[in-house]
Protein backbone atom coordinates (compact mmCIF):
# COMPACT_ATOMS: atom_id res chain seq x y z
CA UNK A 1 0.00 0.00 0.00
CA UNK A 2 1.37 3.40 -0.80
CA UNK A 3 0.36 6.97 -0.13
CA UNK A 4 -1.30 8.80 -2.99
CA UNK A 5 -0.44 12.45 -3.59
CA UNK A 6 -3.40 14.67 -4.46
CA UNK A 7 -3.25 18.45 -4.78
CA UNK A 8 -0.24 18.79 -2.49
CA UNK A 9 -1.85 16.62 0.19
CA UNK A 10 -0.99 13.06 1.07
CA UNK A 11 -3.87 10.69 1.66
CA UNK A 12 -3.87 7.05 2.59
CA UNK A 13 -6.46 4.81 1.00
CA UNK A 14 -8.71 3.53 3.79
CA UNK A 15 -10.72 1.09 1.72
CA UNK A 16 -7.94 -1.50 1.53
CA UNK A 17 -7.76 -4.67 3.58
CA UNK A 18 -7.29 -4.05 7.30
CA UNK A 19 -4.12 -6.17 7.43
CA UNK A 20 -2.57 -4.03 4.66
CA UNK A 21 -2.99 -0.76 6.56
CA UNK A 22 0.06 0.66 8.23
CA UNK A 23 -0.18 1.67 11.89
CA UNK A 24 1.91 4.60 13.04
CA UNK A 25 3.76 4.08 16.35
CA UNK A 26 3.21 6.49 19.23
CA UNK A 27 6.20 8.17 20.84
CA UNK A 28 5.38 6.33 24.07
CA UNK A 29 2.64 3.82 24.63
CA UNK A 30 -0.19 5.31 26.67
CA UNK A 31 -0.66 3.67 30.06
CA UNK A 32 -3.53 1.26 30.21
CA UNK A 33 -6.08 1.62 33.03
CA UNK A 34 -5.00 -1.67 34.61
CA UNK A 35 -1.41 -0.47 35.14
CA UNK A 36 -1.82 3.29 35.37
CA UNK A 37 -2.28 5.51 38.44
CA UNK A 38 -4.43 4.27 41.32
CA UNK A 39 -5.89 6.13 44.31
CA UNK A 40 -6.21 4.56 47.76
CA UNK A 41 -9.52 4.65 49.66
CA UNK A 42 -7.97 7.14 52.11
CA UNK A 43 -6.90 9.44 49.25
CA UNK A 44 -10.36 9.14 47.69
CA UNK A 45 -11.99 10.28 50.96
CA UNK A 46 -9.58 13.21 51.22
CA UNK A 47 -10.19 14.15 47.57
CA UNK A 48 -13.96 14.18 48.14
CA UNK A 49 -13.55 16.36 51.26
CA UNK A 50 -11.28 18.83 49.47
CA UNK A 51 -13.45 19.08 46.38
CA UNK A 52 -16.56 19.58 48.55
CA UNK A 53 -14.82 22.30 50.62
CA UNK A 54 -13.85 24.13 47.43
CA UNK A 55 -17.29 23.75 45.84
CA UNK A 56 -15.99 21.61 42.98
CA UNK A 57 -18.14 18.50 43.30
CA UNK A 58 -17.64 17.47 39.66
CA UNK A 59 -13.87 17.92 39.65
CA UNK A 60 -11.28 15.32 38.77
CA UNK A 61 -7.78 14.84 40.12
CA UNK A 62 -5.28 16.20 37.60
CA UNK A 63 -1.87 14.54 37.98
CA UNK A 64 1.32 15.53 36.17
CA UNK A 65 5.09 15.62 36.56
CA UNK A 66 7.10 18.82 36.13
CA UNK A 67 10.82 19.44 36.22
CA UNK A 68 12.11 20.69 39.55
CA UNK A 69 13.03 19.76 43.08
CA UNK A 70 16.36 18.41 44.19
CA UNK A 71 15.89 15.07 42.42
CA UNK A 72 14.79 16.53 39.08
CA UNK A 73 11.02 15.94 38.88
CA UNK A 74 8.08 16.91 41.06
CA UNK A 75 4.50 15.69 41.22
CA UNK A 76 1.76 18.22 40.57
CA UNK A 77 -1.86 17.61 41.56
CA UNK A 78 -4.86 19.86 41.20
CA UNK A 79 -8.64 19.86 40.91
CA UNK A 80 -9.67 20.02 37.25
CA UNK A 81 -13.08 20.55 35.72
CA UNK A 82 -12.22 19.15 32.27
CA UNK A 83 -9.34 17.13 30.83
CA UNK A 84 -6.82 18.74 28.51
CA UNK A 85 -6.79 17.37 24.97
CA UNK A 86 -3.63 15.36 25.75
CA UNK A 87 -4.79 13.98 29.12
CA UNK A 88 -5.44 10.29 29.70
CA UNK A 89 -8.74 9.90 31.53
CA UNK A 90 -8.81 7.20 34.21
CA UNK A 91 -10.85 6.32 37.27
CA UNK A 92 -9.75 4.77 40.54
CA UNK A 93 -11.71 4.25 43.73
CA UNK A 94 -14.51 6.43 42.38
CA UNK A 95 -12.17 9.35 41.59
CA UNK A 96 -11.87 10.57 38.00
CA UNK A 97 -8.19 11.12 37.16
CA UNK A 98 -6.81 13.28 34.36
CA UNK A 99 -3.28 12.03 33.81
CA UNK A 100 -1.02 14.37 31.83
CA UNK A 101 -0.30 12.54 28.59
CA UNK A 102 3.21 14.01 28.25
CA UNK A 103 4.44 12.68 31.60
CA UNK A 104 2.20 9.63 32.08
CA UNK A 105 5.08 7.25 31.31
CA UNK A 106 6.75 8.35 34.57
CA UNK A 107 3.63 7.51 36.58
CA UNK A 108 2.63 4.06 35.30
CA UNK A 109 1.92 1.87 38.33
CA UNK A 110 1.96 4.78 40.81
CA UNK A 111 -0.34 4.81 43.82
CA UNK A 112 -1.63 8.05 45.31
CA UNK A 113 -2.32 7.98 49.05
CA UNK A 114 -3.20 10.64 51.60
CA UNK A 115 -1.11 10.97 54.76
CA UNK A 116 -2.04 12.84 57.93
CA UNK A 117 0.95 12.63 60.27
CA UNK A 118 2.88 14.84 62.68
CA UNK A 119 5.29 15.59 59.81
CA UNK A 120 2.56 16.89 57.54
CA UNK A 121 -0.74 16.33 55.83
CA UNK A 122 -1.20 15.79 52.11
CA UNK A 123 -1.15 13.51 49.12
CA UNK A 124 1.74 11.12 48.73
CA UNK A 125 2.83 9.16 45.65
CA UNK A 126 4.36 5.68 45.69
CA UNK A 127 5.97 5.49 42.27
CA UNK A 128 7.68 2.29 41.07
CA UNK A 129 9.40 4.33 38.34
CA UNK A 130 11.23 6.55 40.83
CA UNK A 131 14.83 5.33 40.88
CA UNK A 132 15.87 8.08 43.32
CA UNK A 133 13.88 10.35 45.60
CA UNK A 134 14.96 13.33 47.65
CA UNK A 135 15.15 13.26 51.43
CA UNK A 136 11.91 15.15 51.93
CA UNK A 137 10.06 12.92 49.44
CA UNK A 138 8.72 15.74 47.27
CA UNK A 139 10.79 15.04 44.15
CA UNK A 140 12.14 12.05 42.24
CA UNK A 141 13.96 10.98 39.11
CA UNK A 142 13.84 7.93 36.92
CA UNK A 143 17.52 7.89 35.97
CA UNK A 144 18.94 6.87 39.35
CA UNK A 145 21.11 9.96 39.66
CA UNK A 146 21.57 11.29 43.18
CA UNK A 147 19.52 14.24 44.35
CA UNK A 148 21.19 17.65 44.53
CA UNK A 149 22.39 18.20 48.09
CA UNK A 150 20.53 21.00 49.82
CA UNK A 151 18.04 21.21 46.97
CA UNK A 152 14.92 20.45 48.98
CA UNK A 153 12.79 23.50 49.56
CA UNK A 154 9.60 22.99 51.52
Amino acid sequence: MSAVETDGRVSLPMDGKVDERVGLPLARPAPQPADAVTVTARAARAFHEISKERGKLNAALKVAVVGGGCAGNEYVMALAEEPASTDIVLESNGIPIYLDGQTAHMLVGAEIDFLDTMMGRGFSVRNPNAATTCGCGSSFNTSGQAAVEGGCVT
